[in-house]
């Protein structure tokens, strides 16, 4: 009789490292897919930044495209020679807004105006350059009107 009352006594002793081993597998796989998930948000917002910046890029290279449609001896060579707000106060805050600058080339096969356009947004910074021929490249100025014939878009890399 006396076995049978310690058997009843120490029935529920292996109940409690149970809980505690099964609570911490729960908490590490909470704890994993809570830092899966803050990845997927990092890298999904760096994307979206990134494209944004490309966006701008563009943007930035149009419009002095624009410049070069409008007067074809627009020159502005210095780095970064203007820029271009997408938003409010983009490049004071360096976020949202193009660098934009053009060559002082001639638009001829031999020397093309170079347009080069960086885009900012956040930390991510994209830059895109641009060749740009006038009337076919030709060198004959008989034949110059001041047209954009041919265009080169190309991202620079890093």
């Amino acid at each position: 009789m006396k076995l049978i009352m310690k058997i009843k006594k120490n029935r529920g002793i292996a109940t409690l490292p149970t809980v505690m081993v099964l609570g911490m597998m729960a908490l590490a796989v909470v704890v994993s897919i809570t830092s899966i998930a803050f990845n997927e948000l990092l890298i999904s917002q760096g994307t979206s930044q990134s494209s944004g910046a490309l966006f701008y890029a563009e943007g930035g290279a149009r419009d002095a495209l624009t410049r070069i449609a409008r007067k074809k001896n627009y020159v502005c060579s210095t780095t970064d020679c203007y820029s271009l707000d997408f938003i409010a106060s983009g490049c004071s805050s360096g976020d949202g807004c193009a660098k934009v600058s053009v060559s002082a080339g001639v638009g001829t096969s031999a020397d093309p105006k170079i347009i080069t356009s960086k885009g900012i947004k956040g930390a991510s910074t994209r830059t895109m350059q641009v060749n740009v021929l006038l009337d076919g490249g030709t060198a004959v100025s008989a034949n110059q009107h001041g047209e954009i014939t041919s265009t080169i878009w190309a991202e620079v890399t890093n």
